[in-house]
């Protein structure tokens, strides 16, 4: 699974709203419009692109390095960021460009590219264009910045997009493509859906990498992620809009007044015992506890809650939520890894639908000894049988037979019994022909 994690790819809907990051592509100039431009001789030999993704924003910085191809032309053209991405659905904002240790004035031009000349599917309005000279065979580096407003679906999932297409329109691969989103101290759980294109590395804390060396590169990549207390928080107090109580809950817990969060959840559930969202109300109670530090409450009321329904379409990651706690519990505590093993392997099972939770539940489990298998227990070794000695058989022999107290030798008890056999025998025979004589003579 390890292994093979990095090839797997899931489809997701591409519709959804996302964030944008973009690579630059070449452009000709057209009067004051611009054109995309696939055939001139510059290559991408790197572009590296570091995400800082935020809750509400995404930062990014990349870096450009272009190599002019040709022996003996100079290369003079055009760069251009689209100025909205993604069918013109996301703005791109606080743009600037550092190129030989100047700051660039990227000016804004409109798109004239016609649809059926280029490969390209997401051609924007306009462009924030700057101008680009590379001698023969030499390099060029440009430093890139810009941001995002991350988007947000109704389910409350959060998005990045990054469309790559770009590249297509340089000569050749791209010799080096590194994309590293940093969503900082996340766990494995919040990336749901899968992303559309798996990354090769995830350091397990929140980064995640992707690479490409002289390789096709994918046209777009798009990562999604969930804030779980937020989802908790936005889905109890949706069910319950009228509720004052439940709007008070969902307050405390978004402002992380937890104390508050627990003391009205035991008052609203003594109140409302037989309340629908009675499961929903004891998981933000659990996370108000872990928010505390009072980890043992917390863990108590997860394992009350792992096998109960909760939280309706969003019940799998709120579950891997569940998961990933307690066994961070487990760990903390001591347990050991007989104990460790067995709740994550078969918590493995439970998991659908995020591919990097199961990666790293994959991972926790290929350091952990599994349980020792009890191997079945042999027979019991019979020994051959022993032949006796000469003298044991003597000694085993009955040589006496006791009567009235005497020892009397087993020889003379056998012989006694044989003449008695003969006399018993005569006298029979006796009495059998003292019988035949008299039928004779009547």
């Amino acid at each position: 699974m390890k292994k093979c994690i990095s090839l797997l790819f899931f489809l997701i809907i591409l519709t959804a709203p996302v964030a944008a990051g973009a690579v630059p592509s070449p452009l000709t100039r057209v009067s004051s419009s611009a054109v995309i431009f696939e055939e001139g001789t510059v290559q991408v030999i790197s572009y590296k692109a570091y995400l800082k993704v935020e809750s509400d924003i995404t930062e990014t910085n990349a870096t450009l390095v272009l190599q002019n191809t040709s022996p003996d032309t100079e290369a003079d053209l055009m760069l251009g960021m689209p100025s909205y991405i993604d069918q013109g659905t996301t703005k791109i904002s606080d743009m600037e460009v550092i190129m030989d240790g100047k700051k660039q004035y990227p000016t804004r031009r409109k798109n004239r590219t016609n649809p059926e000349d280029t490969g390209i599917t997401d051609i924007p309005d306009h462009w924030h264009a700057w101008t680009v000279s590379i001698p023969p065979k030499e390099h060029k580096v440009i430093d890139l910045s810009y941001t995002t407003e991350n988007q947000k679906a109704e389910d409350g999932t959060r998005s990045v997009f990054l469309p790559l297409e770009y590249l297509k329109a340089w000569q050749g691969l791209a010799q080096n493509v590194e994309i590293i989103a940093d969503l900082g101290s996340q766990a494995p759980y919040v990336f749901e859906p899968n992303p559309s294109v798996l990354p090769q590395e995830y350091d397990e804390k929140g980064r995640l990498t992707w690479r490409y060396r002289n390789s096709e590169v994918p046209d777009t990549i798009r990562l999604y992620f969930r804030s779980v207390e937020q989802l908790a928080a936005e889905y109890i107090t949706s069910q319950a809009p009228g509720d004052s109580a439940i709007g008070s809950i969902g307050k405390a817990f978004t402002d992380k007044s937890y104390e508050a969060v627990i003391h009205e959840v035991d008052e609203y559930l003594t109140s409302q015992s037989g309340s629908p969202l009675k499961n929903e109300l004891l998981f933000l109670k659990a996370l108000s506890y872990e928010g505390l530090y009072q980890t043992d409450q917390m863990a108590a009321l997860f394992d009350q809650l792992e096998g109960q329904p909760l939280f309706g379409e969003l019940e799998g990651t709120i579950k891997n939520r569940i998961i990933y706690d307690r066994y961070q519990y487990m760990k903390n505590a001591a347990a050991d890894n007989t104990a460790l093993y067995a709740y994550l392997n078969s918590s493995k099972n439970y998991v659908m639908g995020n591919a990097l939770f199961l990666k790293w539940m994959e991972d926790e489990l290929s350091v952990l000894p599994p349980p020792p298998t009890q191997e079945p227990t042999p027979p019991p070794e019979t020994s051959p049988p022993r032949e006796e000695s000469a003298s044991e058989k003597e000694d085993k022999l009955v040589k006496t037979i006791s009567i009235g107290g005497m020892d009397i030798p087993v020889e003379f008890v056998f012989l006694a019994v044989i003449i008695i056999i003969i006399l018993l025998s005569f006298f029979i025979r006796r009495k059998r022909r003292h019988r035949s004589r008299g039928y004779l003579f009547r």
